[in-house]
C-alpha cells in the first residue's frame, strides 16, 4: 500500500492540487471545526498544503510520503518533510496540535494514532478527517467485485481512546461531486491519485476495469463520508 500511494501521489501532484475538490472542501470544514489553534502544528500526509494554504495557521510542519507532494508544497516556502506517518521522525512531545486532511486512511490507523500520541504535547489537540463506511459507493456499484474497506466510525473511537485520548467533539459529513458519466469519474479519480485496487492486476484485468466505468453513460456521484475529529491528550 505504501508503494502504491508514494507512486501514485508522487506522479499526480499537479493535476491532485487541481481536480482535488472534495479534498479541498474538506480542508475548510476541518479548519473551522479546529478553530483557532496556538503553538506548533503537524500536518500529517500534507499533501499539496491545502490546510496551511486554506488558514491561518503559520507556524506549521508538513509532512508526506509522496516526494512530489513535499516539492510541491515547498513552494510556499514552508517546512516540510518527506516520511511516513507510521513512523514520524520526530521527538517526543514537538507539537501543540497535529492535523490531517483525507490522509489518514492511507496508513494503518491505529499505528498513526501511537505516532500522533507520541510527538503530540500533553493536553495537545489532535483535529482530523478520514472517510469512513459508506464511501466511494458509485465506484462500488460500476465495479460491482470491488469494495473499499474504510474503518466505521465506532472502529476509530475507539482506537482514539485506547491510545489516551479525549474525544470532545466529531461528526460525519457526506461530501459529493458529481460527474456526467462513469469514465469522467475514473479520469477524476486518476487525477487525485485515487486507486481503485488495481496493482496487483494483469493488464487485460485493469482494462475490463476501465471497460465497466466507460459502460456507465449515466451521471454518477462520487461521494466520500468523512469523520470529523476533534481529541485531546
Amino acid at each position: 500500500m505504501k508503494t502504491l500511494v508514494k507512486f501514485s501521489f508522487s506522479r499526480f501532484s499537479e493535476s491532485y492540487d487541481k481536480e482535488a475538490v472534495l479534498q479541498k472542501e474538506a480542508a475548510k470544514i476541518l479548519i473551522e471545526f479546529a478553530g483557532r489553534l496556538k503553538g506548533k502544528i503537524l500536518d500529517i500526509g500534507c499533501g499539496t498544503g491545502f490546510l496551511y494554504r486554506y488558514s491561518e495557521w503559520k507556524n506549521t510542519v508538513g509532512i508526506d510520503i509522496a516526494e512530489d507532494m513535499v516539492r510541491f508544497y515547498k513552494k510556499f516556502n514552508r517546512s516540510v518533510i518527506l516520511g511516513d506517518m507510521e513512523k514520524l521522525p520526530f521527538q517526543e512531545n514537538s507539537f501543540d496540535n497535529v492535523v490531517s486532511n483525507f490522509s489518514l486512511h492511507w496508513a494503518d490507523f491505529g499505528t498513526t494514532v501511537s505516532q500522533v500520541r507520541h510527538v503530540l504535547k500533553k493536553d495537545g489537540c489532535f483535529v482530523f478527517n478520514i472517510p469512513v463506511g459508506g464511501s466511494l459507493k458509485a465506484v462500488e456499484k460500476i465495479l460491482g467485485d470491488t469494495t473499499f474497506d474504510f474503518l466505521c466510525v465506532p472502529e476509530i473511537l475507539d482506537i482514539l481512546r485506547e491510545n489516551g485520548f479525549r474525544i470532545e467533539d466529531f461528526f460525519v459529513e457526506n461530501l459529493e461531486k458529481e460527474f456526467e458519466n462513469g469514465y469522467e469519474l475514473l479520469m477524476h479519480l486518476h487525477k487525485t491519485g485515487v486507486a481503485i485496487n488495481t496493482e496487483s492486476k494483469s493488464i487485460g484485468e485493469k482494462r475490463k476495469i476501465v471497460q465497466k466505468f466507460k459502460e456507465n453513460k449515466t451521471p454518477v456521484q462520487l461521494n466520500f463520508k468523512l469523520l470529523f475529529v476533534k481529541a485531546y491528550l
